[in-house]
C-alpha cells in the first residue's frame, strides 16, 4: 500500500537516503479511493434507516447524520484545497459539481413525495408537504423546519421530506466554505496559504462548537436544524483534509510510527461510532456535548487512513455497494416510512419486523434504481449534461415545482379531490382564529408587526377596560369566543400567545428547561401588564401538563397578578383525548366510506383529566373567595352526563389530541361572555372595595 523510493535511486543514494527509503510513506489519502470512508457511509446510512424504521439495537442511529457531516467536510475541503493548490479552482465549476451530485435524485424523490401525498394526504398536510418540498429543492429545509416542531417529535412522522434538512446544511456549507478558502488564498502569500486556511478552519470550528455547546445548555434541542450549531462537525472533516494536504519530508520517521498507530486509531473510531449508534443517547439534547462521540469516531477513522485493518470487512462488495448507494438510500427511506405509517394508521394494523425488513428491501431496491439511472448518468455523462444544460434543467425543474406550489397554496391543498364528508373533517383541522397573524411560533416570531395585537373596541376610549389573552396554543384556541365577548362588551383586547410557551412567573430553578424565547416572551408580557392600569383583565389559558407542578405554577402567577390589582380569568382544561381526533375521524370515514356525523366516548377519568382538575382545584382554592378571580370551564360544552362528544352534528369538537376545533369554537361564546361580563364589573371597582354585585357562580370551583 505504501510507496517506496525507486530501486535505482536507492542503490545510488547515501546511507541516510537508503534508511529513509526503508520507511513507508504516508498513503495518498486524498487522491485514492477510500474504502474505509465508503464503509463509513454504509454504516451511517444503515444506522439512520434502522433508527427511523424503529429496528431494535439502533437507539442512537440518528448519529449517522453527524458521521455524514464529517465525511462531507473532509472530502469537500480536500477537493477545494487541492484545486486551489493547483491553481484550477472555479466557484462556478464547484457549485455545478455539487448540483450535479445532489439535485437530480433529490428532485425525483420530491416529485414522488408530492405524488404520494396527492393520493394519500389530506389538504392541510399536503399544503405543508409541498411547502417543505419547495424548501428542500431550494436547500432551505433546515430554516423552514426550525420554526416547527422538533425532529424527534411525533409530528415528524408526518413530514415525508423532513430528512432533507441535512442536505440543506451541507449545501449551505458548500456555499460558504469555498468563499472562505478562496478569500484566504487571495489574501495570504504562497508560503502561508495552506497554514492560514488550516487556522481559519480551526477558528470557525471552535466558534461553532462553543456556540453549539452554549445553546445546548440554555435551550436544549433548539439548535438541531441550525447551521451554526452543525458547522463544526463539517469543519472537523475539513481540518483533517487541510492537515493531510501538507507533506513534510522531515516527518518521514514519524510516518513509521503512524503506521502502528493507524489501526488502533481506526479501531477506536469504529468503536466510538458503534457505541454511539447502539446506545440510547438523549436526542432532546442534540447537538451537544455527546455529539463529540460520533464526530470524534468518524474523525479518527477518516484521519487514520488505515488500509490494512478491517480490510476484509469494510472492503466487502456488499458494504461497498451500500456505501455507493448511501445518498439514494438516505433520500428514499424516509418518505417510504412516512407513507407506510399513514397506510398502517388508515388500515389499522401494527408494524412488525416483517414490515420493517420489507421496507428495508424496498428502500435498497429504489436506491439501486436511483443510483443506476439517475445519479450515475448525471455524474458520468458530462458530454451530454454540460454545465449549461445541467443548470438550465435544474432551474426549469425548480420553477415548475414553484408554479405547482403556488397552485397548491391557492387551492389550499386541492380539497376537491376528496369526498365532501372528508372535507368537513379536513376543515376541522384548520387553525383559523380571528388573528392568526398574531400567534407567535416557537421562536417568538409572528406575521403582524404589532407588539401585542389588538382586537375589539378601539383602545384609549374613556372608561374602556382592556383584556389580554396570555398563554400558549391552548389559550390562543379560544380567541374566537374571547373576541366575541370582548366586542360585545365594548372592551379592547390584546393577544399575547406563543406556541409551546405556557404563561408563568419566571422562577429559574423551576423553569430551567423552558426555551429562552419563552422566558423572554413571558417577561415581556408581564412587564406590559404591570406597566399601567390597563389591561386590567388577564385571561390565562395553558397546557396543564406537569400535573401538580403545573397547577402550582399557575397559582403562583395568579397570586402575583391579583396582588397587582388585576382581574384574572382562568380557562380550565377540556378533554385530553390521546389521539388526533380530526385525523381519526378522517380514517374512520375512509374505512366506512361514508360520513360519520356523531362520535362519542365514555367520560372516563383519563379523558376528562380528572386527576389534573383535582390538582387545579386544590391549587386555586385560596383565590375562590376573591371576586377578581373567575374561572371558565369548557368541559360541559362537550360532555353531557357520562359521555363526551368528539364529533356532534357533523362538526368536530377537536382538531387534534387536545386543541378545540376553531370551526366549532363559537359554542363557547356564552360562557366567555358571562365570565368577561363579571370581570368587567369587578375590574372597574377599586381593589379595596368589597364587591357584592358580581354575577353568581362566575368564580366557583370546578364540578
Amino acid at each position: 500500500m505504501n510507496a517506496a523510493l525507486p530501486l535505482d535511486t536507492v542503490n545510488s543514494a547515501s546511507p541516510q537516503l537508503k534508511r529513509l527509503a526503508s520507511v513507508p510513506r504516508l498513503p495518498p489519502c486524498q487522491s485514492a479511493f477510500r474504502q474505509d470512508i465508503n464503509a463509513l457511509r454504509a454504516w451511517a446510512v444503515l444506522a439512520v434507516v434502522a433508527y427511523h424504521f424503529q429496528i431494535a439495537g439502533f437507539s442512537g442511529g440518528f448519529v449517522g447524520v453527524d458521521i455524514f457531516f464529517v465525511i462531507s467536510g473532509y472530502l469537500i475541503t480536500g477537493q477545494v484545497l487541492s484545486q486551489l493548490q493547483e491553481n484550477r479552482f472555479s466557484l462556478a465549476s464547484f457549485w455545478l459539481s455539487r448540483l450535479r451530485r445532489i439535485f437530480p435524485a433529490l428532485f425525483v424523490v420530491t416529485v414522488f413525495a408530492a405524488a404520494m401525498g396527492w393520493a394519500f394526504t389530506m389538504p392541510a398536510d399536503y399544503l405543508k408537504h409541498i411547502r417543505q418540498a419547495l424548501s428542500a429543492l431550494a436547500f432551505a429545509s433546515n430554516l423552514t423546519l426550525a420554526g416547527e416542531r422538533g425532529y424527534f417529535d411525533a409530528a415528524a412522522q408526518t413530514k415525508p421530506l423532513l430528512h432533507t434538512w441535512s442536505l440543506s446544511i451541507e449545501w449551505q456549507f458548500y456555499l460558504v466554505l469555498p468563499l472562505l478558502l478562496l478569500g484566504i488564498w487571495r489574501i495570504f502569500p504562497v508560503v502561508r496559504k495552506l497554514s492560514a486556511a488550516r487556522w481559519g478552519l480551526m477558528l470557525f470550528a471552535l466558534l461553532s462548537l462553543v456556540w453549539c455547546l452554549w445553546r445546548a445548555n440554555v435551550a436544549p434541542g433548539e439548535s438541531f436544524f441550525s447551521w451554526r450549531a452543525r458547522a463544526w462537525e463539517l469543519l472537523v472533516g475539513g481540518i483533517i483534509a487541510s492537515l493531510q494536504s501538507c507533506s513534510i519530508p522531515k516527518l518521514q520517521k514519524f510516518a513509521q510510527t503512524l503506521l502502528f498507530v493507524r489501526p488502533a486509531a481506526a479501531g477506536l473510531g469504529w468503536l466510538l461510532i458503534i457505541f454511539s449508534t447502539v446506545f440510547p443517547l438523549p436526542p432532546e439534547d442534540w447537538p451537544g456535548l455527546l455529539t463529540l462521540l460520533p464526530v470524534t469516531g468518524a474523525a479518527l477513522v477518516v484521519a487514520a487512513c488505515d488500509r490494512s485493518a478491517w480490510l476484509r470487512v469494510i472492503g466487502h462488495a456488499a458494504v461497498q455497494r451500500i456505501g455507493d448507494w448511501s445518498y439514494s438510500i438516505y433520500l428514499w427511506h424516509w418518505p417510504l416510512w412516512v407513507f407506510f405509517l399513514q397506510r398502517a394508521s388508515f388500515n389499522e394494523f401494527s408494524i412488525g419486523w416483517l414490515h420493517q425488513l420489507g421496507l428495508v428491501g424496498v428502500t435498497l431496491s429504489l436506491a439501486w434504481v436511483s443510483y443506476r439511472f439517475i445519479e450515475q448518468p448525471f455524474r458520468s455523462r458530462h458530454g451530454f449534461w454540460t454545465g449549461k444544460r445541467l443548470a438550465g434543467t435544474c432551474a426549469a425543474c425548480f420553477v415548475t415545482f414553484l408554479f405547482y406550489t403556488a397552485a397548491v397554496l391557492k387551492t389550499h391543498g386541492f380539497p376537491d379531490r376528496l369526498p365532501n364528508y372528508q372535507q368537513r373533517a379536513e376543515l376541522a383541522r384548520r387553525t383559523n382564529t380571528p388573528r392568526d397573524d398574531c400567534f407567535r411560533n416557537a421562536q417568538s416570531a409572528k406575521q403582524s408587526d404589532e407588539k401585542f395585537c389588538g382586537f375589539g373596541a378601539p383602545p384609549g376610549n374613556p372608561g374602556t377596560s382592556s383584556v389580554i389573552l396570555w398563554g400558549d396554543s391552548l389559550a390562543n384556541q379560544y380567541l374566537q369566543p374571547v373576541d366575541f365577548a370582548v366586542s360585545s362588551l365594548g372592551l379592547h383586547g390584546f393577544i399575547a400567545t406563543q406556541s409551546g410557551c405556557r404563561a408563568f412567573l419566571d422562577v429559574p430553578p423551576k423553569n430551567r428547561g423552558v426555551p429562552q424565547t419563552c422566558h423572554r416572551f413571558n417577561h415581556e408580557v408581564l412587564n406590559f401588564i404591570r406597566a399601567a392600569e390597563q389591561p386590567s383583565i388577564v385571561i390565562l389559558g395553558r397546557n396543564w401538563g406537569g400535573g401538580e407542578l403545573g397547577a402550582k405554577e399557575a397559582a403562583v402567577l395568579i397570586d402575583n397578578l391579583l396582588a397587582s390589582g388585576k382581574t384574572v380569568v382562568l380557562i380550565l382544561p377540556s378533554l385530553q383525548v390521546g389521539f388526533d381526533v380530526a385525523q381519526r375521524w378522517i380514517e374512520n370515514q375512509f374505512r366506512a366510506k361514508q360520513a360519520i356525523d356523531e362520535w362519542r366516548l365514555e367520560a372516563t377519568p383519563e379523558l376528562v383529566q380528572q386527576a389534573v382538575r383535582l390538582e387545579i382545584t386544590e391549587a386555586i382554592a385560596p383565590f375562590l373567595k376573591n371576586p377578581r378571580f373567575i374561572t371558565i370551564d369548557p368541559l360541559p360544552k362537550v360532555c353531557k352526563g357520562t359521555v363526551c362528544y368528539l364529533v356532534r352534528n357533523g362538526q368536530a369538537n377537536f382538531r387534534d389530541t387536545i386543541h378545540i376545533s376553531n370551526l366549532n369554537a363559537s359554542q363557547y361564546d356564552d360562557i366567555f361572555l358571562a365570565a368577561l361580563t363579571a370581570a368587567k364589573v369587578v375590574s372597574q371597582k377599586p381593589v379595596e372595595q368589597e364587591i357584592t354585585d358580581v354575577p353568581m357562580g362566575s368564580n366557583q370551583a370546578m364540578p
